[in-house]
């Protein structure tokens, strides 16, 4: 004798469970919970987690880790960079800050010479260009010359004036004055320095 095995099924109105036989799939029958018309029909089977869709899950759960350190990363290294340029900028602004070096244009003639002011003498209308050089070497210096360029108050060269030395000793500073004759001078320099040979 072949048995005949019982199917489970819903009903279409209230969701309640429903046993049939197989023979009657797709009849209409009476439901025992809520007594409404509904068609037998089996039960849809139980959904199941998909492994392919956890895999999915996982995927742009690490997508989007990798992503947002990857975003932070970036934002470490512009940070750096921009911290790395303000540091140079700032060193360049120190270096451009530091004063060149003043560099003697008579130490290779073993002078030392100061800068030159322009001054009125003591009870006097005169003007000298007072300053002075220092005999470096290691000898007696004979018939010392200095030469003075005078300037206006633009910059611009108005005249010459000039001091003598007979004898500069080894090591020893010479004052000199020299008379001014332009009247509009303002600032003098050393031209040149000249001995007698």
């Amino acid at each position: 004798m072949l048995k005949i095995k019982n199917l489970r099924g819903e009903c279409q109105h209230c969701g309640g469970t429903i046993e049939f036989h197989a023979e009657h799939v797709g009849a209409n029958a009476e439901c025992p919970h809520c007594g409404q018309q509904t068609e037998l029909l089996l039960a849809a089977p139980p959904e199941e987690a998909s492994p392919v869709r956890k895999k999915a899950i996982v995927f742009t759960v690490c997508a989007i880790l990798i992503l947002g350190g990857g975003v932070i990363a970036i934002k470490v290294a512009l940070n750096r960079a921009k911290q790395l340029k303000e540091r140079q900028q700032q060193s360049s602004q120190v270096d451009v800050a530091k004063p060149a070096p003043v560099i003697d244009p008579f130490a290779g003639q073993n002078f030392r010479v100061s800068p030159v002011t322009v001054a009125k003498g003591a009870d006097t209308a005169i003007v000298y260009a007072v300053g002075s050089i220092v005999n470096t070497a290691n000898r007696q210096r004979f018939g010392v010359r200095v030469e003075i360029d005078l300037f206006d108050d633009t910059g611009s060269k108005v005249g010459v004036a000039s001091d003598y030395q007979k004898v500069l000793e080894p090591n020893a500073e010479w004052r000199f004055r020299a008379m001014v004759m332009e009247k509009r001078t303002s600032t003098a320099k050393v031209a040149a320095i000249k001995e007698a040979q």
